[in-house]
C-alpha cells in the first residue's frame, strides 16, 4: 500500500456495498498519518471503533488492531499518527494491503475497508496477527533518555537520563545548544506527596484541554488496549501521564515519537494491577510523559 487517498467502502454480512468515505495516507519516516473522514455509519452516537491494519497472506487477512475511534453523530473525522511497528508483522506501509474499521458492539456483520483493492470477504479469513518474540541485536544500544533494563537501586531516580549531575554542573552547561528535556521523575520513596492512581482513557478530560488530543493519540490507544488502563502520577508539583506497556528498545523509540520518552517502573507495585493489567513475564512499567503543573 503506497501513500494515497483510498476509498472507504462498507461490507454487510461481509459483502461490499456502498462507499461511505475515505482515508488518506501519508507518510513521514517509520509513521504514518491517517485521516479518516466518513458519514452516515449505522452506530450510535460514541460508539466504539476498532481501527485495524492488515495484509493478505494467500486466503486470510492477517490483521492487528492499530487504535480505537470515536464515532460523533453516525460520522467520523479523525487525523491520527500511528507508528508502522504497530503494523501486523512489524511491517511498513508498503507491505500492508489495507485498513478495516469493525465495530465490538454490532449485532449486525458490518465493517469497513479501505485498500487498493477490493474482495468479499468471509468470517475465516480475517486472522489476528500473533507476533513472534525475536531478540534484540546484542549490539544496538538504547536510545537516549532511555534506562536500560536494569536493577535499580530503590533510592534511585523513577524515570533516569543520561545526563550526570558532574555534567550538570560542569562549565559547558550554561553554554550547552541541546534542546531542553522534559523534567524527570523523582523517586517516588523521596516525596511524601507523591500520588499515584489508575485512570480510564474517558478520565483524560480532567487533564487541561491542550492535552484531551492524547486520547487518540496511537501510542497510548495500544498501551491502553493491551492493558486496560493509564496512570495519573501528581509528584513535586507536576503531573505525569503513563501509559503501560513492556521496555524494549524498539518501544522505546515508538513511545518517543509519539510524545512518552520516559519509562519507569517504580508504581507497578502500587497500583493494585489485575493480571489483565500487567505482564510479570516481562520488563512492564509505564511510558512517561509530562502533562502539566499541580
Amino acid at each position: 500500500m503506497n501513500p494515497g487517498t483510498f476509498y472507504l467502502y462498507e461490507y454487510e454480512n461481509y459483502k461490499r456495498r456502498r462507499n461511505v468515505g475515505f482515508i488518506k495516507v501519508s507518510r513521514h519516516y517509520q509513521s504514518c498519518i491517517l485521516q479518516i473522514h466518513a458519514r452516515g455509519i449505522p452506530l450510535r452516537t460514541g460508539s466504539t471503533l476498532n481501527l485495524y491494519a492488515f495484509f493478505c497472506d494467500h486466503d486470510q487477512m492477517v490483521t492487528s488492531q492499530i487504535a480505537e475511534l470515536n464515532s460523533c453523530g453516525r460520522n467520523i473525522s479523525i487525523r491520527l499518527p500511528v507508528s508502522e511497528t504497530h503494523f501486523p508483522g512489524m511491517r511498513s506501509l508498503q507491505q500492508i494491503d489495507g485498513f478495516l474499521l469493525q465495530s465490538p458492539e454490532s449485532n449486525a456483520v458490518i465493517l469497513w475497508m479501505a485498500s487498493s483493492f477490493f474482495f468479499d470477504i468471509h468470517p475465516d479469513m480475517i486472522r489476528p496477527d500473533v507476533p513472534e518474540d525475536v531478540p534484540e541485536p546484542e549490539t544496538e544500544a538504547a536510545p537516549a533518555d532511555i534506562t536500560e533494563p536494569s536493577p535499580v537501586p530503590e533510592a534511585a531516580s523513577v524515570l533516569e537520563t543520561e545526563d550526570s549531575s558532574e555534567a550538570e554542573s560542569g562549565p559547558d552547561a550554561e553554554n550547552s545548544s541541546d534542546p531542553p528535556r522534559e523534567p524527570a521523575l523523582e523517586s517516588a520513596e523521596a516525596k511524601e506527596l507523591t500520588q499515584a492512581k489508575k485512570i480510564s482513557r474517558e478520565d483524560l478530560t480532567l487533564l487541561p484541554r491542550k492535552f484531551w488530543p492524547l486520547a487518540n493519540n496511537s501510542f497510548l490507544l495500544h498501551g491502553y488496549h493491551n492493558y486496560n488502563h493509564l496512570v495519573l502520577i501528581e509528584e513535586g508539583g507536576r503531573r505525569w501521564l503513563g501509559v503501560p506497556g513492556i521496555y524494549d528498545t524498539r518501544e522505546a523509540r515508538a513511545a518517543d515519537l509519539f510524545g512518552f520518552p520516559r519509562f519507569t517502573r517504580a508504581y507497578v507495585p502500587v497500583l493494585n494491577l489485575s493480571e489483565g493489567e500487567r505482564n510479570d513475564t516481562a520488563d512492564f512499567g509505564h511510558w512517561c510523559r509530562c502533562v502539566g503543573t499541580i
